[in-house]
């Protein structure tokens, strides 16, 4: 059974001819590629009417008439349950797209008219992708970092995605397409540049908000190293549960959040920012949940869940970055990062939201909210309450002092020992902070 969608769009006959123009304009806008059929209703079922030669030249000469930029498609006709239909399969790389000198997005199975906000946005974008990987940088193959080439180079040429030129940078450069002449191109810099082209902010917050942070870092470096970075910060602040395997003896830990989840997430958010202006990636690690922050709007038409559950073509914004992080198996297969995600959360019970702007993607992971925790440990219920801020600060305290003395908490908070002693009573039953070993040799172990 046939049925319309953003990418199909069904015409009973040729006299709707004018309104196939406005399908044909939005889909290229929001796909690039698309089908219209004549002789379909919207239910997807054939609709017998008159096809003549004649027909079929009507069909391209108002296609060439009313779709600027123009386009070239094929239209033929073909035999769906007995009746004769026109098939017009079109596609365009010149965005925007108009049909009669106005200019149209698709929305599900409808076509709206663009306001001119979204128009400008379409054509920024347009000049971004066409143009800005390939640009010339300010900064020269001298300017690679060499220790991040080779590891590249080693985990490339292992998996065998890429032959085994020899580790010269020069010959790597151009065999990646990364270099203008001796020149990087914006895609080699903010990939290998030794000259820290990309800021990450990363923060642990002690509650939902961010209005006190237990840990705040910021790094600046290439995308390889932030990647990194941004992995090994979210794995370091995660909990882990752990349990006695099958045999007895060995102790198996679990992290709240899969590491291929979060692994998939970050590399996805560094291969599809927009890198043309002054930016920075963001990882946010709140108590009851994960934020990962890339500049850029989501790069695909569809929404995230839509990958998760059909099987969609991935449009890439940086494509010449995401050949190179598929190279050394950053990147498994193109369009596959999103699936994994959802199906791995929906084995552990995890939440996925997320937030698309004009000017940035957020994708968050849900976590079990210690300030919600009733004593026995379990994940519902709030007769905890939340962490104040005298506590956040002890608890940031602990995390970076944990052989620190009571009476050094007391002087870094300027408190009394009997409120110090109640914050630290009130983080135990919290389950935040245990003391492991006596009073005089042991250590704060901060969960």
């Amino acid at each position: 059974m046939y049925r319309e969608d953003e990418m199909h769009e069904f015409k009973k006959t040729t006299g709707e001819l004018n309104e196939a123009m406005i399908s044909i304009a939005s889909i290229l806008n929001k796909h690039g590629q698309g089908v219209v059929y004549f002789g379909l209703k919207n239910d997807g079922t054939p609709y017998k009417f008159t096809i003549m030669d004649s027909t079929i030249r009507d069909v391209s000469r108002k296609i060439f008439e009313a779709i600027k930029p123009q386009i070239f498609p094929e239209v033929k006709t073909e035999i769906i349950n007995g009746v004769e239909v026109i098939r017009v399969i079109f596609e365009g790389k010149e965005k925007p797209y108009s049909a009669f000198g106005k200019y149209y997005k698709r929305v599900a199975d409808e076509d709206r008219e663009m306001s001119p906000g979204e128009l400008r946005n379409m054509m920024i974008a347009q000049e971004y992708e066409e143009n800005w990987e390939n640009k010339s940088s300010d900064e020269t193959v001298d300017d690679v970092d060499e220790a991040v080439l080779k590891r590249f180079y080693e985990n490339a040429t292992s998996c065998g995605r890429f032959p085994d030129f020899g580790l010269d940078k020069n010959i790597l450069m151009h065999k990646l397409g990364l270099v203008n002449h001796s020149v990087l191109t914006n895609a080699g810099k903010v990939l290998f540049s030794k000259n820290k082209p990309i800021t990450l902010k990363m923060a642990v917050f002690a509650t939902e908000h961010k209005n006190t942070f237990l840990d705040i870092s910021r790094v600046e470096g290439n995308i390889f190293e932030l990647i990194d970075a941004a992995i090994g910060y979210i794995v370091k602040n995660i909990r882990w549960s752990s349990r006695i395997g099958e045999d007895g003896i060995h102790r198996i830990e679990t992290p709240e959040i899969p590491i291929d989840v979060i692994r998939e997430a970050v590399i996805n958010s560094f291969t599809h920012a927009r890198y043309d202006s002054a930016v920075q990636h963001e990882i946010d690690i709140f108590s009851n949940r994960i934020a990962i922050i890339n500049p850029g709007s989501f790069a695909n038409a569809f929404r995230p869940e839509d990958f998760a559950n059909r099987d969609l073509h991935s449009y890439l914004r940086n494509e010449v970055i995401s050949k190179t992080l598929y190279l050394c198996k950053d990147v498994e297969t193109f369009g596959s990062g999103l699936r994994k995600i959802y199906s791995l959360c929906n084995l552990a019970d995890i939440d996925i939201s997320y937030m698309d702007t004009d000017t940035d993607f957020t994708i968050e992971f849900s976590r079990a909210d210690r300030n919600n925790m009733p004593e026995d440990g379990t994940i519902n219920g709030t007769i905890n309450g939340t962490i104040t801020e005298l506590e956040s600060e002890v608890l940031d305290f602990l995390r970076k002092n944990k052989n620190a003395t009571i009476s050094e908490v007391v002087e870094k908070c300027g408190k009394s020992i009997r409120t110090v002693n109640r914050v630290i009573s009130s983080l135990k039953s919290k389950r935040l902070i245990e003391r492991v070993g006596s009073n005089k040799t042991g250590y704060w172990k901060v969960v």
